[in-house]
């Protein structure tokens, strides 16, 4: 069985002042717009985000779900990044619970203490005790990558050179302004070797997908954008391995056997997950694109984070989606044929993968 993305709806993504169901009802309407569809076709909802983590209040898809269109409609939820809620989709459309399914993503990082809430991804005996920030696991991460595998710091800091300038052209990205490779490296550190303009840029907004059944979709839509195949993984709660994404590695032969597929440089675009400078090379590396500590060298002879990256865009609880959403894009106004697009979470313990084609 096909499904198809048939709908996208996404809202700008800033720093917002209006509440989070807001911004949710704005991009499940856009998506239903573009679908050309009424709310009444959708049977099946599946929101994305970290609930009272991500948002700051108790269940917070009793907002969102009716904001969307799913009061009194099957709606279930996915507590980790939007992306993680396209596969659970395309579950339910291959079991035939669904024929045409809605994905929700919000994220609105503004409104809550990103660190303290990330410690809640922490082993609550051992780890989370430790008060270890997102930013300084990450330090960590950074330093035992570059130390292991020699890689310079001036490699490390055109990702986010990267990142940027593909940022320009998108409208969405919250991060547009030009940046040089020395504006990089002399900006200020957020911690010890991890600067500032190394770390993720925080921002709010929603993302909807709108999936159908094969046949249903080629009915309702002359630019179908296809999932070729998806693909999870966890890794375990203890820090091990800081060089390497274990998660994500296993996600990508996931997603590839459902496609099946063998070659993972077949596509002709890729938007990763970045959430800092060093994750990009990383994630090349684990998605078997280059071979460890290589990753700085092919990363310019790809189409890599057309969307700016979520070094530009950083909606914490819809990223991942906003990535899919903009490769989606990209695919149906003909730019590419093929995209494969990565997200992670949980202080890059868990990785999901989503293959697209047209």
């Amino acid at each position: 069985m096909k499904i198809g993305i048939i709908g996208i709806g996404l809202t700008d993504f800033r720093i917002h002042k209006e509440p989070f169901y807001n911004l949710a009802f704005e991009a499940a309407k856009k998506a239903v717009n573009d679908a050309g569809i009424d709310r009444g076709d959708i049977d099946s909802f599946v929101l994305g985000g970290y609930d009272n983590l991500g948002v700051g209040r108790t269940i917070a898809n009793m907002y969102v779900a009716p904001a969307a269109g799913g009061y009194l409609r099957h709606e279930i939820r996915v507590a980790d990044d939007a992306a993680f809620a396209l596969p659970m989709a395309c579950m339910r459309i291959l079991a035939g619970l669904s024929d045409i399914c809605i994905v929700v993503g919000f994220g609105t990082t503004s409104e809550i203490p990103l660190e303290l809430v990330e410690l809640q991804s922490l082993d609550p005996l051992f780890y989370r005790p430790t008060n270890l920030s997102i930013w300084a696991y990450y330090a960590i991460q950074k330093y035992a990558y570059s130390s292991k595998f020699g890689v310079d710091e001036e490699r490390i800091a055109e990702c986010v050179v990267r990142d940027r300038k593909n940022a320009r052209s998108n409208p969405y990205a919250f991060k547009r302004e030009e940046l040089k490779l020395d504006d990089v490296l002399n900006s200020e550190y957020s911690v010890y070797p991890l600067r500032k303009l190394e770390t993720a840029a925080n921002c709010d907004g929603a993302v909807a997908l709108i999936l159908a059944e094969g046949t249903i979709a080629k009915r309702l839509s002359d630019s179908v954008v296809w999932i070729k195949g998806f693909g999870w993984s966890n890794s375990n709660y203890y820090f091990e391995d800081f060089e390497r994404l274990p998660a994500t590695k296993f996600a990508a032969k996931m997603a590839m056997k459902k496609a099946k597929m063998d070659n993972i440089k077949a596509f002709e675009n890729y938007e990763v997950m970045d959430l800092v400078s060093n994750h990009q090379l990383m994630i090349l590396e684990a998605l078997g694109l280059a071979d460890w500590g290589k990753g700085y060298e092919i990363a310019d002879s790809l189409n890599l984070n057309s969307s700016g990256g979520a070094l530009s865009t950083n909606a914490y609880g819809t990223t991942g989606l906003f990535l899919l959403a903009n490769a989606a894009i990209k695919l149906r106004e003909g730019l590419f044929d093929s995209s494969l697009v990565h997200a992670m979470s949980g202080y890059a313990r868990r990785s999901c993968v989503s293959l697209l084609g047209v």
